[in-house]
Parts: C-alpha cells; sequence; structure tokens
C-alpha cells in the first residue's frame, strides 16, 4: 500500500517534531512532498530531510495551490494559529482531506465564518484535538460509557500547564500574546474544552471562567533583574526561569529546539542573546492570563470544574470523575486511573502504558486514525470540524465571562451572537 503524500503547511515545532518526524519513522505510512514555511532554514532542514521537490519547497503555501492533485494526497495545517483560515478554506474548496492544529481560528468572527463552512463541507476535516486519541480518556470515556462509575455526575480537570512550560510558550513564546494568537484559554485549552464535552456526552449549556495574569508582569520583576537574563542578572541563581538553566543545558529536545535551529551551545547561547527567548520573564511584552478556571453546565445536567495554571511543578493533566456508584480518579502522564466503588469499598487500578511525550501517545494515534479514514474514505472522524468547533465556542465564551467579571455565559446565545456578528 503507497503512503499518504501531505503536503505540511507550516516547518515549526509542531510541523516538524509531530508530523514529519512521523512521516520519517513510518514512510510506509506518510511521505512529506511538499512543504511551506517562511522560515529559509526550517523550510530547507525539512526540504533536505524528506528529499521534497525543489518546486514544492515554498516560503507561501498559496504557491502549492491550484494543485492537481498529483503532487500531494492531503494538507497538514500547522502554521501559526492565525494563519489557518485561508489555508483551511482552500483546501477544503480543492477537494483535499485536511488535519489542522488546534486552535482551528483564533477569533470569533472567523470561528462562526469556519462554522458555516462545516455545514457543507464534503471533505475529511480533522482537527488535532489529540486528548481524545489518547489511551487515557479513551479508556476513562469507555469506563463512563460501561457505568462503571454509575450515571456521571461531575467531572475535575486540571491542566497543569507547568512553570517551565507557561515560561517558554505564553511569555516567551508564540502565544504569549491575545492579539497575535488567541486566549490562553483558547490557544492551550480547547483540547481540555473539548475533551470535557467528550466525556460529558452532551453539549455545554452555560459556563462562567474567573482568570489573570498574576504573576509574569513588570511589577512582579526582582530589584535590578535586566531586560535579558543574559545581561548580568543579580538573581540568576534564584530565578526558576532564567534562560541559561532552561536552554543551555544538557537538553536539545523540546523546548530547546524551538529556540533556534542551531543547536551547538555556542548557537543557542546567539539566541538567547537575540531572540526572544533569552528575554526576562518578567520584562516581556505577554498578557494572556497564567491561571484561569472555568465551570461548565453540560445540557443533561453534567457539571465540570477546570483550572488551567502555569504555577505547578509538572506539565501534567489530573482527572476526578464523579458518579453515583463511584468515584474515578486519573493522571494522563503516568497512566494510572483508579476507581473506588462506594457499595464494596473495592478499590480497582487501571494501568495504562502512556508516553511522556506526544500529548501520552494521542499524536501518534491522531495521525495514523487521520491516515486511516483517507485510505479508506471516510469523511467522518473522532475530532470532525463541526464536533471540535464546539470547544472553541466555550472557550471564546470562557474569556468573555473572565473578562465580565465571571458572568454566566448561555452557549447558545452566544454562538448565535457570533453568527450574526459574522452575516451582520
Amino acid at each position: 500500500m503507497n503512503p499518504i503524500r501531505a503536503a505540511l503547511l507550516g516547518g515549526g515545532s509542531r510541523g516538524r517534531y509531530v508530523y514529519a518526524d512521523y512521516a520519517k519513522t513510518r514512510p510506509q505510512d506518510l511521505r512529506i512532498t511538499a512543504i511551506a514555511e517562511p522560515d529559509q532554514e526550517k523550510r530547507t532542514t525539512i526540504a533536505e530531510e524528506h528529499t521534497i521537490r525543489s518546486s514544492l519547497v515554498v516560503s507561501d503555501w498559496k504557491d502549492l495551490f491550484p494543485s492537481t492533485h498529483q503532487d500531494f494526497d492531503v494538507v497538514i495545517i500547522a502554521t501559526q494559529d492565525a494563519m489557518h483560515l485561508e489555508p483551511l478554506l482552500k483546501a477544503i474548496d480543492e477537494g483535499y482531506p485536511v488535519l489542522c492544529e488546534k486552535p482551528v481560528v483564533p477569533s470569533l468572527g472567523e470561528l462562526s465564518q469556519i462554522a458555516e463552512k462545516a455545514k457543507h463541507t464534503k471533505s475529511l476535516v480533522s482537527i488535532s484535538h489529540v486528548l481524545r486519541y489518547t489511551p487515557f480518556f479513551t479508556k476513562i470515556k469507555q469506563l463512563i460509557e460501561e457505568k462503571a462509575i454509575g450515571d456521571l455526575i461531575g467531572i475535575e480537570l486540571n491542566e497543569n500547564v507547568g512553570h517551565i512550560h507557561i515560561s517558554h510558550s505564553y511569555v516567551r513564546g508564540n502565544w504569549r500574546k491575545r492579539e497575535e494568537s488567541s486566549p490562553m484559554i483558547l490557544a492551550k485549552s480547547c483540547h481540555d474544552m473539548d475533551i470535557l464535552r467528550y466525556l460529558a456526552g452532551s453539549s455545554c449549556e452555560t459556563l462562567s471562567s474567573y482568570g489573570d495574569l498574576f504573576h509574569f508582569k513588570q511589577d512582579k520583576a526582582p530589584k535590578g533583574a535586566p531586560l535579558r537574563c543574559t545581561d548580568g542578572c543579580p538573581v540568576l541563581e534564584q530565578c526558576p526561569y532564567a534562560a541559561q538553566k532552561i536552554y543551555l543545558g544538557e537538553n536539545i529536545l523540546w523546548p530547546v529546539n524551538v529556540i533556534t535551529t542551531d543547536l551547538s551551545y555556542e548557537g543557542r547561547e546567539k539566541a538567547l542573546k537575540e531572540g526572544p527567548y533569552g528575554r526576562c520573564v518578567y520584562h516581556c511584552d505577554n498578557n494572556v492570563v497564567d491561571h484561569q478556571s472555568v465551570s461548565a453546565r453540560f445540557s443533561n445536567g453534567v457539571i465540570a470544574n477546570f483550572t488551567m495554571s502555569g504555577f505547578t511543578m509538572d506539565t501534567h493533566r489530573s482527572i476526578r470523575v464523579m458518579g453515583s456508584k463511584a468515584e474515578l480518579k486519573g493522571d494522563m502522564e503516568s497512566g494510572e486511573i483508579t476507581i473506588d466503588v462506594f457499595s464494596t469499598k473495592e478499590h480497582i487500578t487501571y494501568q495504562l502504558n502512556t508516553k511522556r511525550d506526544g500529548h501520552g501517545g494521542g499524536d501518534e494515534h491522531l495521525i495514523t486514525d487521520f491516515i486511516a479514514r483517507v485510505r479508506s474514505l471516510d469523511i467522518h472522524s473522532t475530532s470532525d470540524l463541526s464536533t471540535s468547533l464546539e470547544s472553541h465556542f466555550m472557550a471564546f465564551a470562557a474569556e468573555e465571562s473572565r473578562l465580565s467579571g465571571g458572568e454566566k455565559i448561555d452557549l447558545a446565545s452566544f454562538q448565535k451572537q457570533g453568527r450574526m456578528r459574522l452575516l451582520s
């Protein structure tokens, strides 16, 4: 069976280290035959690693269209969030199966536009809500449906972003500003809005949210802290966010491989002195929240509480699911799920084989599922466009609630207003 040929739009962290790496390890299933990436070094690296024909190595994705479908079979969109809309619409119109990074689009107006498109498309469009594909959440969904905990009553989900991850991606990195990316609850946690809806098995009815940028701002800076960590910071040894500690050690994988393509010590040091990742976390131009909570009620009566925080030691997700007959607890990174049965006091443990990287194995399963559906001409997806958009509306509603001091938002009205804004 021939591999599926893909046009990769975006050669950044997700593009190169998830999709392109999958093609390298499983060439019988996926080949990258076209690359669109504005950064010359990233573009050249991917082109060389995948032996891509020069005519299909471009800086602008528009140069790959229109296509005769002879050069690639599918389109993978891994550009920055704000650059998803045009190539997604174009790929759908050209009849390509599409795998698109989350969030689909970063604004409510664009989301309403995509929602209208989703009603009429007959193409396979899969959104990378990778939590749905993890063995961990797949097992929890199975246990809920099997009534292993009785009737589902409530869910508590914690996304522990981790103090290093938040400083890298949401203070110094590409997702630090709402205007250039999207609100934090969408950029980081539309995964979690989606998994809450998936586990609840019902549409979200109402929600409210609180959150703020509590710590990573100028008035929290230690006395004498310079604009860059490399400019002689007097609290270098005490600061957990010192760039030298994060990027100049032995590790050259994520997040280090994001800051430069030259991973030598000298290359990384140069990137810190000249690029955004060497800035003091208290002197950046970030404005997204570093801690936020959401309370949601679903139409079947299930109540869910979600907390996203950057102030944790590790990066991981944990969950507690309350049922009428038992309580379920789980940690995605360890892969352990436990159920405590009320009537018998029985303690049941499930130990899953999960990966520490790749969203607990979700990335690999997502791509494998997409390829299988392309081969079988199945236009449905576990994370199809229509289903995925509800999580995005939840995230935008949560942000509106947060900005309104925790006001309760009715989701049906919120979505309707979004579409009315689009049509007005």
